[in-house]
C-alpha cells in the first residue's frame, strides 16, 4: 500500500502493559494499555477492492484456551437421576416469519489455507449490515425484509486489509488472527471492527481496533490502532458499549465506554484470569492518537465473563459502570451467576473498581457436553464442540420503562441424565442493579435434536428472539431460531421453532464449530432480528464452511 493511500497520525514507540504501583495492584490488579500504533485509512471502498490481498492466518485450527483446561466437567450430579428444572413445553406461537435469508461469507479462510471456526459474527446499522468471521469482512446495503440480496456491497475481503495503513512490519496489517467483531455504536452513529494478531508460538500478541469516521461501513475512512498485549494473549476477546445515565447534554456519564473482556493466558498457555478493560466512548466519537485503555486483570476464579452491550437509546442507571456476567460451574454444574459491575476511572485508574455487584441464584444447570464435545452429526463418528462452559455472546442489556434494566443471555446445556443431549438454558433479569428478578427456561422440545451456540436479545416491546445451531445423527448442523412475546403462557416458554436453513453436510477432521454466532436488532425499527451462523456445504473438510445471514420478528412489530 502506498503513503497516498494513508495518512498517518501517529506512531507511539512499543509500549506494553504499564502497570501501577504497588498500592494499587491488590486484586484484581489496575493495568493500563495503550495503542503502539495509530493511523487513518482513506475509504475503504477506495482500497480494499485493490489490494489483492489473502487471508493470512497464522494456524489453520484457532485457539481456544479453556480456563479449566478443557478437560470434562461431567455433571451428572454424582450418578443420580435428574433433567434440567427449567425444561417447558413451547407455547404458541406469535412471528410474523422469516424474513430474509441469504448466503454470508463462505470460508473465511480461503480454500488454500482454510482454518476453523468462523467464529460468526454480525451488527446492523440503519442502512447497513457488517458480517465478520474468520478472517473476512464483507459490508451489504441492509435489504427490506424478506428480500435477499445477491452479493455484498464491499468485500469479502481479508480483516487485515482495514488495517495495512499500520505499516508492513505491524502484525494487525499483515495477519488476520481471529476472534473478529463487528459492533454498530448506535449512540455515536460509528462502526468497531476488531480482531487479533499473533505469531504462530503466542509468543507476541496484539488486538487490532478499527472505528469509523462516519455512519458508512463501506464508504468512509477509518481510525486502526494496534494493541500490544505481549507475551499475554488474550483469548475470546468480547466487546460491549455501555452508556452510563449519568449525562450532561451532549456528554455522556463517566463510565459510558466501549468495555472489553477476554481469558488471559500467560505465554499463550497458563491461565492467569479474566481481563476486563475499557475506553471512553467518547474515543469513538473523537477517535485520538493514541487510545488508552483501563484494564483490571482478575484473578484465576473469574473467566469466560461478558460485558454487557446497549440496545436501545436508553443508557444504563446513572452513575454505574458496564455490567459482566460469568456463570460458575463445579465439575460441570452450576446454579450461580456472578453479576459484577466496571468502573473505570478515565482520568486516573488506580480510582477504577471491578467487583461482584451479586451473585443471581437461578435453576441448576449442567454444561453442555460437560464444557467439550458431543454434538453428533449424520455419516460421522465426528462430535463438535459444545462450548458449553460458557455464557454465549452477546450479553443484551436494556433499560427502558417496558424493559427495565434487563440483561438477556444463553448458554448450552445437558438436558438430562440420561442422555447427552443438549438444550439452550436461557435467562431474562430484569432490575439487574438492584433486585434482580430473574425469567429462566431450557429449551429442548423434543428428544432428538441437540440445540447449542445461541445468540439472544430482545426487541423494543419485549419480544425474545434466539437464534440456534441444530444437529443430530440424522440431521446435519443447521440453523433454526425461536422467541418470546411478553404475553407468552407461561413466562419461561419459547414458542414453536423455526428452521432457518437445512445444512447439507457434516463437519469431519475437527470438532470444532462457532465458536459463537451472532443476533443483532436492527436500529431502525427496533423490532428486526438479524442473525448469522455457519453450516457445512458438504460432508468433509472443515475447510467448506459456509454462513446464512437472516431476519424475523414477532407479530405487531412494524413493516
Amino acid at each position: 500500500m502506498t503513503r497516498s493511500l494513508v495518512k498517518c497520525v501517529g506512531l507511539l514507540a512499543s509500549l506494553a502493559w504499564v502497570a501501577l504501583p504497588l498500592a494499587a495492584q491488590n486484586s484484581p490488579r489496575v493495568e493500563i494499555l495503550t495503542s503502539v500504533r495509530h493511523a487513518v485509512t482513506p475509504p475503504l471502498r477506495d482500497f480494499v477492492p485493490f489490494l489483492h490481498a489473502h487471508p493470512n492466518p497464522p494456524v489453520h485450527i484457532f485457539p481456544l484456551r479453556k480456563p479449566n483446561g478443557g478437560k470434562p466437567g461431567g455433571g451428572g450430579g454424582g450418578g443420580s437421576s435428574w433433567t434440567d428444572p427449567d425444561l417447558v413445553a413451547p407455547t404458541t406461537t406469535g412471528y410474523d416469519g422469516l424474513g430474509s435469508v441469504f448466503q454470508g461469507i463462505a470460508n473465511g479462510c480461503s480454500p488454500d489455507n482454510g482454518c476453523v471456526p468462523p467464529d460468526t459474527n454480525l451488527s446492523v446499522s440503519p442502512t447497513q449490515i457488517v458480517q465478520i468471521v474468520n478472517v473476512e469482512f464483507a459490508i451489504w446495503n441492509k435489504p427490506a425484509f424478506g428480500v435477499n440480496p445477491a452479493a455484498p456491497d464491499l468485500g469479502p475481503a481479508p480483516i487485515h486489509t482495514i488495517f495495512t495503513g499500520l505499516g508492513a512490519k505491524d502484525l494487525c496489517a499483515t495477519t488476520d488472527g481471529g476472534d473478529p467483531i463487528a459492533l454498530w455504536d448506535k449512540f455515536d452513529q460509528r462502526w468497531i471492527i476488531s480482531q487479533l494478531a499473533y505469531n504462530s508460538s503466542l509468543s507476541d500478541n496484539h488486538w487490532c481496533l478499527a472505528i469509523s469516521k462516519g455512519t458508512d461501513a463501506a464508504g468512509g475512512s477509518y481510525d486502526v490502532y494496534d494493541f500490544s498485549f505481549g507475551s499475554n494473549f488474550p483469548d475470546y476477546p468480547k466487546l460491549g458499549i455501555w452508556l452510563d445515565g449519568t449525562t450532561s447534554g451532549a456528554t455522556p456519564g463517566a463510565y459510558s465506554g466501549v468495555y472489553f473482556s477476554a481469558n488471559t493466558f500467560a505465554n499463550g498457555n497458563s491461565f492467569t484470569g479474566a481481563q476486563a478493560c475499557a475506553f471512553p466512548l467518547s474515543d469513538v466519537s473523537s477517535p485520538p492518537s493514541a487510545i488508552t485503555m483501563t484494564c483490571l486483570q482478575q484473578p484465576s476464579t473469574v473467566y469466560n465473563m461478558l460485558p454487557a452491550d446497549t440496545d436501545g437509546a436508553d443508557p444504563g442507571p446513572a452513575g454505574f459502570g458496564d455490567l459482566y456476567l460469568q456463570f460458575l460451574a463445579n465439575r460441570g454444574q452450576g446454579n450461580t451467576l456472578d453479576l459484577y459491575e466496571f468502573r473505570p476511572d478515565f482520568n486516573a485508574a488506580a480510582n477504577s473498581s471491578f467487583s461482584l455487584l451479586q451473585p443471581i441464584s437461578v435453576n441448576t444447570y449442567h454444561e453442555a457436553c460437560g464444557g467439550s464435545s458431543c454434538i453428533p452429526q449424520p455419516g460421522t463418528r465426528e462430535k463438535l464442540d459444545s462450548l458449553g462452559d460458557r455464557l454465549m455472546y452477546r450479553l443484551a442489556y436494556r433499560n427502558s420503562t417496558a424493559i427495565p434494566d434487563t440483561l438477556f443471555v444463553n448458554q448450552s446445556v445437558r438436558v438430562s441424565s440420561s442422555s447427552s443431549q443438549t438444550g439452550i438454558r436461557w435467562y431474562e433479569i430484569q432490575y439487574a442493579t438492584s433486585s434482580p428478578s430473574v425469567t429462566q427456561g431450557t429449551y429442548s422440545p423434543d428428544a432428538s435434536l441437540y440445540r447449542w451456540m445461541g445468540s439472544m436479545a430482545a426487541d423494543k416491546y419485549g419480544n425474545l428472539g434466539l437464534g440456534y445451531s441444530i444437529s443430530s445423527s440424522s440431521t446435519h448442523p443447521s440453523l433454526a431460531f425461536t422467541g418470546r412475546t411478553p404475553g407468552d403462557i407461561p413466562s419461561n416458554a419459547l414458542e414453536p421453532e423455526k428452521t432457518i436453513f437445512i445444512g447439507p453436510g457434516s463437519q469431519t477432521g475437527v470438532n470444532r464449530w462457532g465458536d459463537y454466532s451472532s443476533t443483532a436488532v436492527d436500529p431502525s425499527d427496533d423490532c428486526t432480528f438479524w442473525y448469522t451462523n455457519e453450516y457445512l456445504g458438504q460432508d468433509g473438510s472443515y475447510t467448506n464452511w459456509n454462513t446464512i445471514i437472516s431476519s424475523f420478528r414477532f407479530t405487531g412489530c412494524p413493516k
